[in-house]
């Protein structure tokens, strides 16, 4: 196996433990046993080990529930660091590519059509005045999908949006929609 595949585990990328000792070729138990050392070592010197390694479990095929380990970026790279010769530099090259893969894939743009960009902003805008929300708070919204899609907020908006937070006139910042 020269492929790992990182995963996202409630907000960080994370590889299985049982991926690395296969890649590795070691035991999943011995590779346990070496990650809670690296726990005890991480804990005596107040290091968050959960910026390391995330405790989970499994299911085996007798469906009898196993311990296994999410291990992070900065996991893998001191997993790496205890690794020699060859299996140490397959290991570290395949849990960089796969760290690296999941973050283009998720910087990745998602490419929309002017036509469905303008669809999603007026339905936003409506919803949002159903729901009773202030002009201010639409233009915010509207703020931040530009800058969720990449378009550069026009200067004009930024000011307008700024000075209609001082005022509640509503035909002032419907204008502003008209004129972006």
């Amino acid at each position: 196996m020269n492929e790992l595949k990182a995963f996202d585990f409630n907000g960080q990328k994370v590889i299985d433990s049982r991926d690395v000792a296969v890649m590795v070729e070691r035991n999943h138990w011995d590779l346990l046993r070496n990650i809670r050392n690296y726990i005890d070592y991480l804990r005596e010197s107040n290091f968050a080990f959960s910026d390391f390694f995330i405790e989970s479990f499994y299911f085996n095929a007798q469906n009898h529930k196993k311990m296994c380990y999410l291990i992070t970026k900065k996991g893998c790279d001191l997993i790496a660091n205890k690794l020699t010769g060859k299996k140490g530099v397959l290991f570290t090259a395949a849990y960089v590519t796969a760290f690296e893969e999941m973050k283009q894939a998720i910087i990745k743009p998602v490419e929309v059509s002017p036509g469905g960009l303008a669809k999603l902003i007026s339905i936003t805008r409506r919803v949002m005045l159903d729901m009773g929300c202030t002009p201010q708070e639409i233009g915010l919204t509207m703020q931040n999908i530009y800058r969720t899609w990449y378009i550069p907020v026009p200067e004009l908006h930024i000011n307008t949006i700024s000075e209609q937070l001082k005022l509640s006139d509503y035909a002032s910042l419907q204008e502003v929609y008209q004129e972006v």
